[in-house]
């Protein structure tokens, strides 16, 4: 059987490895950001509520990886993925490939690549690097998987060689409409908790808070509805409190990278809406939305190393 190949191990894709891993499925971890890295084996440890798991996983980095066989599932940061498609198919690597990222437009550059089938994955788990191999990872529900390119017959498949009781999976024929909901609370998660230095539960502890997460869903329910996207503001803030309100301290993905010096992933979500909103006719107009988003870049940039 050839092997679930995942690129990127870091905090979505390592949890991941284990869990297939220990599910009795092949997976090889790639390293995307780091070069030279040979073959070898590492003991990863994944922490989540009152239970741990331990794996043996694969690693290599992506330069040492001599076949692309089988499923393809991408876990890095998304803004390598232009590199990342351009590299599998100097490889002529076939898919399917699986991108296992949050945000809007991910997928696009595997489906400019010209890979078919792409199935596109939302993630709704919370994950952590607390050292260099040990993560905590809580898995907040079933993530759905949809098709982004090709036809559907293959989607029940690439599920079930996913999903594990750790890290379950879900097949969903709807994706677009998955994917704007996430992207929306994420844009106000990534953008309004890195900015105060909070965590995700100041949305219940704080009503102004609370208030201006309402302004940014509004900006981006308008630019959803004009691309055909139909959402609810009481479904997006609902959902929000919910997240808010199970939160357990831990800090949002954009504060830790900001932190670490790392590139955020805010193009894809705040200023992509911006983006998106700007190119309509007539535009519509996301003040808070694309500021916010503006302002997290500003923040990347002042505490680079």
């Amino acid at each position: 059987m050839n092997p679930i190949t995942i690129l990127g191990s870091g905090a979505v894709g390592m949890p991941l490895a284990v869990f297939l891993t220990n599910a009795g499925r092949s997976v090889i971890a790639v390293r995307t950001s780091t070069r030279g890295v040979g073959r070898q084996t590492m003991t990863v440890t994944v922490a989540g509520g009152e239970s741990t798991v331990s794996a043996a996983v694969e690693t290599v980095s992506l330069a040492k990886l001599e076949k692309l066989d089988g499923m393809i599932v991408i876990t890095a940061k998304a803004h390598a993925n232009t590199a990342i498609a351009a590299e599998l198919r100097a490889r002529d690597a076939s898919g399917p490939v699986v991108v296992l990222q949050n945000g809007l437009g991910v997928e696009q550059p595997f489906i400019e690549s010209g890979f078919s089938p792409v199935y596109r994955c939302v993630l709704y788990v919370t994950s952590q690097a607390v050292s260099e191999n040990a993560y905590s990872f809580r898995p907040v529900t079933a993530s759905p998987i949809g098709v982004a390119r090709g036809d559907a017959s293959g989607l029940g498949s690439c599920v079930g060689q996913l999903s594990t009781s750790g890290f379950p999976f879900r097949p969903e024929s709807d994706i677009a409409r998955e994917v704007w909901k996430k992207a929306i609370i994420n844009c106000v998660f990534n953008s309004i908790c890195p900015l105060l230095d909070a965590d995700n539960g100041i949305f219940v502890r704080d009503p102004e808070v609370k208030m201006l997460a309402g302004e940014v869903v509004g900006e981006c329910l308008a630019v959803a509805e004009r691309r055909g996207i139909q959402l609810g503001t009481d479904e997006i803030m609902s959902q929000i409190e919910r997240i808010s309100r199970t939160s357990d301290g831990q800090l949002i993905s954009t504060l830790q990278d900001i932190r670490a010096g790392r590139q955020t992933e805010i193009a894809f979500l705040n200023l992509e809406i911006a983006r998106l909103a700007a190119s309509l006719q007539p535009p519509v107009p996301v003040p808070r939305t694309e500021m916010l988003g503006r302002m997290i870049v500003a923040k990347s940039v002042k505490q680079a190393p």
